[in-house]
């Protein structure tokens, strides 16, 4: 396709958006009229920037789908038994861009739906029970008058409420189409999953939990809804990207509806939230999308799950206002995401820029990239209705009564967080390995020994020999024997991997460090972005990898599993782990490295059998342990011991950082050792283990039991530097 065709596409575009606009001017508001213009603003500068791109640099050919059809064969391919139907997003319908954002969308509605505008569901929220009781509730409190809290509540839903228009999703949808061809090489989606998720979208209210890596999140989602004629949902944002001038309007004319990041004890807001949440499951407006994890995940590792929103979206199957609530777990696969760097220094302490459109349109430098494949699959859809039959009786709500706001019963509590932690293992079963997350990891593996540089050769090797042992070890690898394409890793590792010669570096003082001054500092981001990838797998290998370590020298059964529970409970807030369930996954682990000959068990005695296995998988998680240790060592020393003294955790996190680089004067230490993130994993075990102090804002924390803090970091010590002993 020339660039003179992708001029007269947006032309187009540019035309029917001011279509659009004026005919929306006959039935809008004046406030309305504004909030669309500015949408059309907006549009129209993106779609001249994307344009003018295209034009410089050539646009796809038309046997450029031919080429894209093909590219998951030349990179590799998932193994065809698995019997699952693969399709490439990006060449799903109309190659046309402009035809796909115009094509005749028909989703299934859900049975029991009324069709209501945003305005009228505002309107139904501020009317409803709960929040009239609460209205009512505060006016006694406070003395303040109805209308008063009626302007209030009016106002806060205004603020959160989504401005839903199929005309600016759809052109929004092209564009970001047309984005997604330049910057990706493919999407490929898993469509048994998004088969089962239209079917079920007619019968049952719907809550959609992404994997959220990336500000890409929310629009795949969304792209991938509307490619395959499902509703596309309402999506709990942050109210960070409602400030975004222009952008937020776009968002919200999507289908966000924008919540704070926290409101603390605020009555008002708390119920205006959940009834508009609950709303829009109860009644089917359309799926509700939220991130079980909450925020992003800067490290790679899934974070722990949030259930706050959950119990939220679950309360009206509680009620027995819905008879079941279909949970479908989405997991999004990134070969690089595109704020990777942005990543690596927030987890060096360097503070995360504002989101901002002035921001937003300066990052137009990452259409000049090329971020390799997504990966989306739709998990084993949930149905609450079936998971909660001998674990929540729902006929306690009923002896409350109507006037009374029921409270979370704990048995109910204790169901949303089994089903938490079942949709984030879901997401995590579901992830797709890619060659250059390997390759990150045998690259960290030499730096431990000093070697920053590889022979291509021998560099391949030793990834062909690793992807065959993390396949053996579960994982869902994207890889082909056969066609290994070492120039697509290194890429995809760039800019802090390069290749010189037939020679594959390590940058020790990559393009993207050049701001930081501290040289520790510049040689740790390229350790942080390789240790990022590297974590991507680290679900599937974190029980061998745990059993390796303790496994260093043998041990009865006994004691093996004494130690790799004390290592799970270290490493709670690191990964993720299905809680009162160490037994079960030490002998479904242990019969894996039974099975695969890793291990042997002779006179109730465990003993690690392949050295290089073992020496592997350790590299894995020595990282994690060995920060773990030093910024414990730090604080048995230097940490306060008083109320009186006490420091934030940042502040305290921050001084074991620098304790901790400037204890490594060498040229090599581990990116987690400054990491922040890993640091404070390690300052919350200590809590959680009820060693230190740490309230619940985090802004005092102090040691409370020196003597039994030393004995456990002695037991740790043994643990992570065994000693030969007796069984």
């Amino acid at each position: 396709m020339s660039g003179a065709s992708s001029t007269a596409q947006v032309e187009v575009l540019k035309e029917n958006s001011k279509k659009c606009s004026e005919k929306r001017k006959e039935n809008c508001s004046i406030e309305q009229t504004a909030l669309v213009e500015e949408c059309v603003d907006l549009v129209e500068e993106l779609s001249l920037t994307v344009g003018t791109k295209l034009e410089e640099d050539g646009e796809m050919e038309e046997d450029g789908g031919e080429e894209l059809e093909t590219k998951l064969e030349e990179d590799g391919e998932m193994e065809e038994d698995e019997g699952e139907e693969l399709e490439n997003l990006l060449l799903h319908g109309y190659k046309s861009d402009l035809k796909w954002s115009m094509k005749d969308y028909r989703p299934p509605k859900y049975t029991y739906v009324r069709y209501r505008v945003p305005s009228a569901i505002r309107e139904e929220v501020l009317q409803s029970n709960r929040v009239r009781r609460v209205i009512s509730m505060l006016g006694k409190e406070t003395g303040r008058s109805k209308d008063q809290l009626d302007a209030e509540a009016t106002a806060i839903l205004e603020e959160m409420g989504h401005e839903f228009s199929m005309t600016i999703l759809r052109f929004i949808g092209g564009l970001i189409r047309k984005i997604f061809k330049q910057i990706i090489t493919d999407v490929t989606v898993h469509t048994d999953g998004i088969k089962e998720l239209r079917k079920l979208s007619s019968q049952k209210p719907l809550l959609l939990i992404p994997t959220h890596r990336s500000y890409l999140d929310f629009i795949l989602v969304t792209w991938l809804l509307y490619s395959y004629d499902i509703k596309t949902p309402v999506i709990a944002a942050g109210q960070d990207f409602m400030f975004m001038k222009g952008v937020g309007a776009l968002l919200r004319r999507c289908g966000a509806y924008f919540i704070r990041r926290s409101f603390g004890k605020d009555k008002l807001y708390w119920a205006l939230f959940t009834e508009y949440t609950q709303t829009h499951i109860i009644n089917g407006d359309a799926p509700v999308e939220f991130f079980i994890e909450g925020t992003r995940s800067r490290t790679g590792k899934s974070l722990q799950p949030k259930f706050g929103m959950l119990t939220i979206a679950l309360e009206p199957f509680f009620d027995a206002r819905v008879s079941d609530v279909a949970i479908c777990p989405i997991t999004l696969s990134y070969e690089k995401t595109v704020e990777e760097n942005l990543h690596v220094r927030e987890m060096m302490g360097i503070p995360k820029p504002k989101e901002s459109t002035t921001g937003l349109i300066k990052a137009r430098a990452i259409l000049d990239n090329n971020y390799g494949h997504i990966h989306v699959k739709a998990g084993q859809i949930i149905s609450v209705y079936e998971t909660a039959v001998g674990k929540v009786d729902r006929k306690v709500r009923a002896l409350v009564p109507r006037a009374v706001i029921p409270s979370v019963h704990p048995h109910e509590r204790t169901f949303v967080n089994e089903l938490a932690y079942r949709v984030l293992l879901e997401q995590q079963a579901n992830a797709v390995v890619f060659p250059c997350s390997v390759m990150a990891a045998v690259l960290l593996k030499h730096i431990k020994s000093k070697v920053w540089s590889l022979q291509l050769y021998k560099a391949e090797q030793e990834l062909i020999w690793t992807c065959d042992l993390l396949i053996k070890l579960g994982c869902n690898l994207l890889w082909n024997k056969n066609q290994t394409n070492m120039d697509h890793v290194i890429r995809m590792l760039s800019p802090v991997v390069y290749c010189e010669g037939d020679h594959i570096i390590v940058h020790k003082n990559p393009p993207t460090a050049l701001h930081l001054s501290n040289s520790v500092f510049k040689q740790c981001n390229s350790l942080i972005s390789l240790g990022r990838r590297r974590n991507e797998f680290m679900h599937n290998v974190i029980h061998v990898a745990m059993l390796a370590k303790i496994l260093f020298h043998p041990k009865s059964k006994e004691r093996t599993l004494e130690q790799y529970k004390r290592l799970r409970d270290i490493l709670q807030y690191e990964f993720v782990f299905m809680p009162d369930s160490a037994a079960v996954d030490f002998e479904k682990t242990t019969k894996q490295l039974k099975d695969l000959n890793l291990i042997t068990f002779n006179e109730n005695v465990f003993k690690f059998a392949d050295k290089d296995v073992k020496d592997f998988l350790v590299s894995l998680i020595d990282p994690f342990l060995i920060t773990y240790m030093d910024s414990w060592q730090f604080c048995i020393s230097y940490m306060p011991r008083t109320l009186q003294h006490s420091q934030s955790l940042k502040s305290l996190c921050m001084r074991i950082q620098t304790y901790i680089s400037v204890l490594y004067c060498e040229p090599y230490l581990y990116g987690e050792s400054i990491n922040l993130n890993v640091i404070e994993n390690s300052i919350l075990v200590l809590a959680k283990l009820s060693l230190v102090s740490l309230d619940k804002g985090k802004s005092q924390v102090y040691c409370v039991d020196p003597f039994m803090f030393s004995n456990t970091i002695r037991e740790f010590a043994l643990t992570i530097h065994p000693l030969p002993a007796k069984l």
